[in-house]
């Protein structure tokens, strides 16, 4: 089915490059959203399955397609607003673009084989450049280029962690059997050297953090999402920064069978976590674009991810709902932001102001957003920064816990002066497009961050089901 899948989003890519008028293009485009639809839905009641041998439809994947297939709809739609002045030929590009870098995410949730997952993600970067170099601009030129190179020296440096590890599979089995059991078993036996196991964590961490946005290689990602469109943006920090999660969350778990190796991984984790928070805060305060708080507030989280698989037990529980949390917050919150940019024509903090006035809904959504960025009650993200804060303790690391709560403090700082003007901040209104409103996307915005709000305060038991049998 997923081969049928690959074909038709082919087709449905080639049948929006030959059409000749904006109304067939946004039609196909449209129906590639249906068709992924339908595909979320026959996949979660074929969970548990495996086809074309490198694939399997498991919870993991399953529910990260289901988001991507979401926020890739609303992006879609708000493309055609956002990009209305755009010539016909680079909405077509855009479109194939946005089309391919959701085939190769589809590929990223349901592989399980690691060399599988390398592959798929080396094909988002040429997917997400296309989109990062839409403007056709000299800044665009320069976030492309950047995005292209420093992302293929982390894939290659990924690929050295897969060689290393392909040892200790064959070590193991006679023959190297990369799927993500095959490596678990392998490392549970203590088939060969620790060295390598270790050593193959470390550069495929570090090789995928131009995906997940952490430290070192996330700059990167922040220059992609500033340049790329916003609703594109909005699905760079959702979509993509999942399937990096998922990349490194399987590599994780294959970790986990043996203690010593799982430990010393944590702390490759917690290390990469708390510098992620450091750079989040630090540039927090430095940035005058929204689009690039934004894009900071991303490394924060994924930051906190990082600590919450480094601290292991319910630290792995929060790190898995922070993730799935953070992808509807994250594409909520810039997709509406993709409004503010289309009403104000630009992202800068000093010179926007007002939005309540002009747009209340737009700007409920983005005081809803806020809050829950901030991790306050009742937002998710308290939920899970408290089990994360509280992991740290309760492992004894309280030197690990200060400087963690202090950055969070930093964060929230830096977040608030800066998103709170722009909400109410009086300015000259005259200029404003307020045809760049869109209220229906909008009030669906508002429900996803709503859902978000219900999830902090009661976690109903299919939830609490479904991150259990991620996580554990």
């Amino acid at each position: 089915m997923l081969i049928h899948l690959f074909i038709l989003s082919s087709v449905l890519a080639l049948l929006v490059g030959v059409a000749r008028q904006r109304a067939y293009v946004q039609f196909f485009a449209g129906l590639f959203c249906v068709v992924q639809a339908a595909f979320a839905v026959w996949a979660v009641l074929n969970r548990g399955t495996t086809t074309a041998l490198y694939f399997t439809f498991d919870t993991l994947g399953v529910t990260y397609y289901a988001l991507m297939a979401l926020v890739g709809w609303l992006c879609c739609w708000q493309s055609s607003r956002y990009l209305d002045q755009e010539n016909l030929r680079e909405y077509k590009i855009y479109l194939i673009s946005l089309i391919a870098l959701n085939v190769a995410l589809t590929g990223v949730y349901f592989a399980n084989n690691i060399t599988v997952t390398w592959i798929f993600l080396e094909a988002t970067t040429l997917a997400a450049a296309g989109l990062t170099y839409h403007r056709r601009t000299l800044r665009s030129l320069e976030a492309t280029w950047k995005y292209i190179f420093i992302s293929s020296v982390g894939i290659a440096i990924a690929y050295l962690g897969v060689l290393l590890l392909s040892t200790v599979a064959a070590a193991a089995e006679g023959e190297a059997d990369l799927s993500y059991a095959g490596l678990t078993q392998a490392i549970a036996s203590g088939a060969g050297n620790a060295l390598y196991i270790r050593l193959a964590f470390l550069f495929i961490v570090v090789g995928y953090s131009s995906k997940l946005e952490i430290f070192p290689f996330c700059t990167v990602g922040v220059d992609a999402n500033h340049s790329a469109p916003t609703p594109t943006s909005a699905f760079l920090s959702s979509a993509l920064v999942g399937g990096g999660f998922v990349a490194v969350f399987r590599v994780w778990k294959a970790m986990q069978g043996a203690p010593e190796v799982a430990a010393w991984c944590g702390h490759v984790l917690l290390l990469l976590g708390g510098l992620s928070l450091l750079m989040a805060a630090v540039y927090l305060g430095r940035t005058r674009n929204l689009k690039r708080l934004a894009a900071y507030s991303t490394v924060e989280n994924s930051g906190l991810m990082m600590l919450g698989l480094g601290i292991g037990g319910i630290g792995v529980w929060a790190a898995v709902l922070h993730s799935l949390a953070h992808t509807l917050i994250k594409g909520s919150f810039l997709m509406q932001l993709s409004v503010v940019g289309k009403m104000f024509g630009n992202y800068r903090v000093a010179r926007n102001g007002g939005y309540f006035r002009v747009d209340p809904l737009g700007g409920l959504v983005l005081v809803c957003c806020l809050i829950v960025l901030i991790a306050v009650p009742p937002s998710v993200l308290f939920r899970t920064e408290y089990l994360i804060l509280t992991g740290l303790l309760g492992e004894g690391w309280w030197w690990i816990f200060i400087p963690v709560a202090l950055l969070l403090v930093t964060v929230i700082y830096w977040l608030c002066s800066k998103l709170l003007p722009l909400l109410f901040r009086p300015v000259d209104l005259s200029r404003v497009r307020i045809e760049g409103r869109n209220p229906w996307l909008s009030a669906v915005l508002l429900l996803m961050v709503l859902a978000t709000f219900v999830a902090g305060v009661w976690q109903a038991p299919e939830l609490v089901g479904l991150i259990d049998s991620i996580a554990y």
